[in-house]
């Protein structure tokens, strides 16, 4: 499959759209002034005497080949994507038969565009039809953005002005997951350097610490994610979260309304563990099953069993923790609409405060599930479609929703939760509505509102590198920093 662009270079969109069609698959380019031969789309673009646009769109796939023309006011950057977009898209759904059900939309956050039309247009209704209309996004999927804005709007309302949101990275797992698209290390390979990541760890923790007490900005969330933060022995954790209690936590002078500790793997799960986290206030765990089918978790590479899930769950319960969330990953390889649909009705059972349900990303999971039989498109919607209404019936209620490149069905995963027990911190930070400060290998620091809307600093994805570069990583985090400070003046 090839991807052919003539009179201008606005690729990335056009394969973004591509992929909606068929994922997992590589492509070719062509900016010859000749079509392709085989199946291609093509953008051909010449200017007119007047000085606008005439575009040529043509997909070839299939055995069928179709042309558009249109003339277009000049254009370039987004709007010129979204001509191309207007005119291929239409061609892709009839070559193939398929209609996404976010429609031509390829970001990933469907229901930030929705906030930020609907306030740029002063109207709600205006926002869903230019949903519908233009980007040929469904009823049902309209239906759901909305419906997670009104659950998030409490929390843009009640987050305070110069407040940020911190996250921790513990970039280690025991394994590594089949399907897993995060960069992490194994601890069998990588302990050797854990030591001195957590050196490096309590030394930013502490840089982070000063320049929030130097600018006097404040903090309400703090999440620890990874990896698998639970890898870390009860000493490490104790470490971990008293270096945090006393530069970034107590020195804030308002309370935080999450803390948030991603434990995830089962097999990482213990008493001893637990009761740290009890001593140092954390109020939201997570205890990711995945699946309840001991055969898909096999498959998915993951060495827990569906009754490990369960009894770390009961001993959270049991130790006092009253905001628990579980994954689960619909599309996973040897699963079924049947089996999927046993593993929320246990969760459901189980009564956890939330649950996030997430789709398989192709992207890493095609070269691993090749040999095993895996849910197509269709199932892969019935079990979306089934984990919505069931849980919605059962008072979670959808607080937000994000989507991945080449996910299957081309879905979306969302994060369900009962009234009062939705993370700020997903919210925002998926929202792209507060600055989150990163602190780790592979962690994120978003600054919003700079000079280019947002300024990201992305630490060093392996711990190696990390360590190698931290004292320039460290003049960068500062300068931001300050940066943020002079704009929340």
């Amino acid at each position: 499959m090839t991807i052919h662009t003539y009179g201008h270079t606005r690729t990335y969109e056009m394969e973004a759209l591509l992929k909606l069609f068929v994922p997992a698959q590589k492509f070719a380019f062509s900016t010859a002034e000749a079509l392709p031969e085989g199946d291609y789309i093509s953008a051909v673009i010449t200017e007119n005497e007047d000085g606008t646009m005439h575009l040529v769109c043509r997909t070839c796939m299939n055995g069928k080949t179709m042309l558009s023309e249109a003339d277009r006011p000049a254009a370039e950057g987004n709007l010129l994507d979204k001509e191309l977009s207007i005119l291929l898209y239409p061609q892709l759904c009839a070559v193939t038969g398929l209609r996404p059900a976010w429609g031509m939309l390829t970001g990933i956050r469907p229901v930030n565009l929705l906030r930020r039309h609907s306030e740029r247009l002063g109207c709600i209704a205006e926002a869903k039809a230019h949903f519908r209309d233009v980007w040929q996004v469904t009823e049902e999927k309209i239906a759901l953005a909305e419906q997670i804005l009104t659950v998030q709007q409490p929390v843009f309302s009640e987050t305070p002005h110069r407040a940020v949101g911190i996250y921790v990275s513990i970039p280690f797992c025991p394994t590594r997951c089949r399907y897993c698209s995060f960069v992490s290390n194994s601890v069998a390979q990588m302990r050797r350097l854990l030591p001195q990541y957590m050196d490096a760890l309590e030394q930013e923790i502490q840089i982070v610490g000063s320049l929030l007490k130097d600018t006097g900005l404040t903090v309400d969330t703090v999440y620890i994610g990874g990896g698998t933060p639970t890898v870390l022995e009860p000493a490490d954790l104790t470490r971990l979260l008293s270096a945090l209690q006393q530069h970034i936590i107590t020195p804030s002078p308002i309370p935080l309304r999450e803390y948030t500790v991603e434990a995830g793997r089962p097999d990482t799960i213990t008493r001893e563990k637990l009761a740290v986290l009890r001593q140092f206030d954390v109020t939201r765990i997570s205890v990711n099953p995945q699946s309840f089918r001991d055969e898909v978790l096999q498959a998915a590479g993951r060495p827990h069993s569906a009754q490990d899930a369960v009894e770390a769950y009961l001993l959270a319960k049991e130790m006092g923790f009253g905001n628990i969330n579980m994954d689960f990953i619909a599309g996973l390889p040897c699963d079924t609409f049947e089996g999927f649909r046993e593993s929320i009705d246990k969760a459901v059972a189980l009564d956890p405060e939330s649950i996030t349900v997430h789709c398989l990303s192709l992207k890493k999971a095609a070269d691993f599930y090749q040999s095993l039989p895996m849910p197509n498109a269709a199932a892969v919607e019935q079990m979306v479609e089934y984990a919505q209404s069931t849980l919605c019936s059962e008072g979670y209620r959808p607080y937000y929703l994000y989507r991945q490149k080449n996910m299957a069905a081309n879905l979306e995963n969302v994060g369900y939760a009962k009234q009062g027990f939705e993370s700020p911190y997903n919210i925002l930070m998926m929202d792209d509505s507060q600055t989150i400060l990163g602190i780790g290998s592979g962690a994120s620091t978003k600054l919003i509102g700079g000079q280019r809307g947002i300024e990201r600093l992305t630490e060093c994805k392996y711990p190696y590198e990390y360590l190698e570069r931290f004292e320039a990583l460290m003049e960068q985090k500062k300068q931001l920093v300050r940066m943020l400070a002079e704009i929340k003046a």
